[in-house]
């Protein structure tokens, strides 16, 4: 069940964090425009990122399976 709650976190972070900080500057906003996908779907233009997907999954996936034990 940890894994399950990871991935839909990691979902939500690898929309919402370059949804927040598109168009900023600095080295975070650069980093964050690598490994970005941006697609439409029904006239809605999302954005993607595979790094933030990977980091956030990962931590919180540690995160839950530590504190079920």
């Amino acid at each position: 069940m940890p894994l399950v709650k990871a991935v839909l976190t990691g979902g939500v972070a690898a929309v919402a964090i370059p949804y927040i900080v598109r168009g900023g500057a600095g080295r975070l906003a650069d980093w964050l425009q690598y490994g970005v996908v941006q697609f439409t779907l029904a006239d809605w233009h999302f954005t993607w990122s595979w790094p933030v997907f990977c980091v956030v999954t990962l931590f919180t996936w540690g995160l839950l399976a530590w504190a079920d034990k």
